[in-house]
């Protein structure tokens, strides 16, 4: 029996889909059986025993007439006889083999023959398909795979061997796209308009391009043409191109359009706009669609909208652009902001039959615009008219709401009494549907334009639930006339930022006889501080010292034994006197804005005024002291509140305090300064410790400790750094950071990385440290975790910075020291207490 092994070279790793179907013919198959046995030339030519002199032309040549001559009928009818002959003499079979590089795998019949020199190759992609199934993390992921390719293949796809298989298979796949464009495409028409465009854009992003003349992607980004502009105008019109590609790539993310994407592109329009006028016809319409959706954006991204709108517009007119319903009324709007009011009152009436036909989507919109532009410029015929309009075909009542506001500013009585009748109309059309925001803006209306008592029966209204009709009452009910309704009424206005209605209310309800309570007086005086207008600030001193002045006439009243005669009932009532947070709230302001002088007067106030202090206004005169570097008289404060009064302290006190010390105040200072600051500082610690009950909740603030430890490491007092480095940690729940410890090791106050010196600094005291630590953990890291590392830093501060003298000196100096700093007592209170 012949064997014939035919050695094939391996196929390519990726499929060579255009020999898909290429095959052997049964005559070349009969020549295989008998190869003939003669050395060809293209093999010769690059054998070791054949000199290589012959050129590479000659070669070619030899190669194309030789080894790739198509052999002649006649020779091909030779070849078969003699393979006939051949086949008649004995039994063969054929082998069929694939050979890459020294590996051989032979193939298993002439199916796999033909397959393998077609280039598909089933079985590998079956294995790239399990590859992708194997390499899904989950079991449920796995699953879903199967289900998809099940879909696609059939339930045999992990059986796939054939050419047909694939075939079957990209069918399958190309069916599954479809229907999963079908779906998309189905899905996406329920969206709105404006969505579903950039839904279509975002798709055309991942679609591949569309070549060889078939139809153009749709929703391509817009572009300006690139002809027949001039040299100059093209750079500007390219420049408006290239925004464009930008900005419309940007709309796509999930940030979409922003500020920076407005302005670039009005910036390009603008320099582009006197080129583009040469040719407007020139223009293509998604060009104007863009730059409408771009300059049209909401206010909060586009400060210029209207201003841009109205640019915008006017080029599109010139161009002969047609413009949308909605993009008229835009435009109209635009228009009226922009400054151009009687173009836009003149296109609103032109439009009145398009856009104002109650089978139009524009035709609120259009009616509203035209209450609001009438309002604006003080044509109320035709606003009520308008208004009339809507309200007719059952439109929101708070179209109502300009026309108050105008005939509030109006002034006349009469005009007056038209907003409250027309509020009563909003009032009765709204129903339950009025909520407490139209509320607020009615009674801003009214209070803005003086109309207090308007204001004040449409509070009643809200606060009543209309129960309550205030124009039929003769005299104020007293459910209203109580400091508690005018509690809740400042308290809506002051949160509503209306500070000068809040206080319109407070002297009208003063004139009915109606005391505000000092708390709510305060909290208007701390919202007009806040705001920052001289005009309020002012406002707030001024209250605020009548209340002072109410308070210290008060107490002159009683001490001179004087009755003190309470205000009746619809008779003009007095401020209320000042309360510790009305001089707590005048003094924060005055030691802000660092007014000395009024600090002064103020404190002498405040000792007219017999009010027990506090430490929060304490602290308020020892900052406004401090400030002015008084820091005498700073002491002399703490001493007279705190020993002679009875004040206690609180934390923020020894903030203050600790900038008593002349290190913390002077840049430089001598050795006799320091002395006098070592005894200073020693002293304010003794005072800090003296007040630890302050500090036992949360313990001492890790500012005010570093504060204290780095006042005492500038002044080179070792050992009083060491006892309130340990009184800190044992009375005070305090633990030194990382931080603070390298601030300690570097001698500053402030790290700093800015140069390769401070750097290489800054590295090798965290090296130092570092190592330091772990030899105190023994290598053991979890001793260094959490509040054991706090621990293993202050161990560590200690020993690097214990004082350097003998064991008994030292001892003795400690001892000395803690008894100064009033902490020897505090410390030996701890059993087993050594390092003293």
């Amino acid at each position: 029996m012949t064997t014939i092994r035919a050695a094939i070279p391996a196929r390519s790793s990726l499929f060579d889909l255009t020999g898909r179907n290429v095959s052997i013919c049964r005559t070349c198959l009969l020549i295989r059986q008998r190869p003939v046995q003669v050395q060809q030339p293209w093999i010769a030519a690059y054998s070791s025993q054949v000199p290589r002199t012959r050129t590479r032309s000659r070669t070619r040549r030899q190669a194309r007439e030789t080894g790739f001559r198509k052999p002649t009928e006649s020779e091909l009818l030779s070849q078969l006889a003699e393979a006939q002959e051949g086949s008649n003499d004995s039994p063969h079979t054929i082998r069929f083999f694939e050979q890459e590089g020294d590996k051989r795998v032979e193939l298993q019949d002439d199916g796999s023959f033909e397959q393998s020199l077609s280039g598909l190759d089933a079985t590998e992609f079956k294995e790239s398909l399990l590859r992708m199934k194997n390499a899904l993390p989950s079991d449920q992921e796995k699953e879903a795979f199967e289900e998809v390719m099940r879909g696609l293949g059939g339930s045999s796809w992990d059986r796939i061997r054939t050419a047909d298989d694939i075939e079957q298979m990209m069918s399958g796949v190309d069916n599954y796209n479809a229907s999963l464009d079908a779906e998309i495409e189905e899905t996406a028409m329920q969206l709105p308009e404006d969505i579903r465009e950039r839904f279509h854009l975002a798709m055309a992003e991942w679609l591949p391009k569309i070549e060889d003349g078939v139809a153009p992607q749709r929703n391509a980004v817009p572009q300006v043409p690139q002809e027949p502009w001039t040299i100059n105008q093209f750079k500007k019109i390219a420049r408006l191109n290239t925004v464009i590609s930008k900005v419309s790539r940007d709309m796509l993310r999930p940030a979409g359009l922003n500020e920076k994407h407005v302005l670039a592109v009005y910036k390009a329009y603008h320099a582009a706009r006197r080129s583009l006028a040469s040719n407007w016809s020139g223009i293509p319409i998604n060009v104007w669609d863009f730059l409408w959706n771009i300059f049209s954006a909401n206010s909060k991204i586009n400060k210029q909208r209207f201003a841009h709108v109205s640019q915008l517009s006017r080029d599109m007119a010139e161009a002969g652009a047609t413009l949308s319903y909605p993009q008229q009324l835009l435009t109209i709007e635009a228009l009226f902001v922009d400054g151009w009011e009687n173009k836009a009152i003149e296109n609103w009436k032109r439009c009145v039959a398009t856009l104002g036909k109650e089978s139009e989507e524009t035709f609120q919109d259009f009616w509203e615009l035209g209450v609001r532009m009438y309002c604006r410029i003080g044509d109320l015929e035709h606003a009520e008219s308008a208004t009339q309009r809507l309200l007719a075909n059952h439109a929101d009542p708070r179209i109502l709401l300009p026309v108050i506001q105008t005939l509030s500013e109006r002034g006349t009585p009469s005009d007056h009494e038209k907003a409250w009748s027309s509020y009563r109309q909003m009032r009765e059309l709204l129903g339950r549907d009025m909520n407490i925001k139209d509320y607020d803006k009615v009674v801003s209306y009214f209070l803005t334009t003086n109309q207090v008592e308007n204001a004040l029966f449409a509070f009643v209204d809200m606060m009543s639930d209309g129960s309550i009709d205030m124009k039929q009452l003769k005299r104020m009910p007293s459910v209203v006339a109580n400091k508690f309704f005018l509690g809740k009424w400042l308290k809506r206005l002051i949160g509503a930022g209306d500070l000068d209605g809040a206080y319109t209310v407070v002297e009208f309800m003063r004139q009915k006889g109606v005391q505000a309570a000092p708390i709510q007086l305060n909290g208007l005086i701390g919202a007009w501080q806040r705001s920052g207008g001289a005009d309020n600030v002012e406002k707030a001193n001024d209250l605020a010292w009548k209340m002072i002045e109410a308070r210290i006439a008060f107490v002159s009243a009683r001490e001179a034994g004087k009755s003190i005669a309470f205000t009746e009932k619809n008779k003009v009532a007095s401020l209320p006197p000042a309360t510790l947070e009305t001089f707590c709230v005048l003094a924060e302001n005055y030691r802000t804005r660092n007014l000395q002088t009024q600090m002064g007067l103020l404190w002498d106030a405040f000792r007219d005024a017999k009010i027990s202090p506090d430490a929060f206004m304490m602290n308020q005169l020892l900052e406004s002291y401090l400030q002015s570097g008084q820091a005498e008289e700073a002491e002399k404060l703490y001493h007279t509140l705190v020993v002679e009064q009875g004040v206690t302290p609180d934390p923020y006190t020894f903030s203050a305090l600790w900038k008593l010390v002349g290190i913390n105040r002077f840049y430089r200072t001598d050795d006799q300064m320091i002395r006098k600051d070592i005894e200073t500082a020693r002293k304010l610690f003794a005072e800090t410790a003296k007040f630890k009950s302050v500090f036992l909740e949360d313990g001492m603030d890790i500012q005010l400790s570093r504060k204290i430890l780095h006042t005492l490491r500038r002044l080179k007092d070792h050992a009083g750094f060491m006892v309130a480095l340990t009184t800190l940690k044992e009375h005070f729940k305090f633990l030194p950071t990382e931080t603070l410890v390298v601030e300690m090791v570097l001698g500053t106050k402030k790290l700093s990385w800015d140069t390769p010196a401070q750097r290489r600094k800054l590295l090798l005291a965290k090296r130092e440290i570092d190592q330091e630590l772990i030899a105190w953990a023994d290598d053991d890291m979890s001793k260094l975790e959490g509040e054991k590392r706090g621990v293993a830093l202050y161990e560590y501060l200690q020993k690097k910075l214990w004082p350097t003298m003998s064991n008994e000196e030292g001892a003795k100096s400690l001892v000395d020291v803690a008894k100064q700093m009033g902490v020897y007592e505090l410390l030996m209170s701890k059993k087993g207490r050594t390092d003293l």
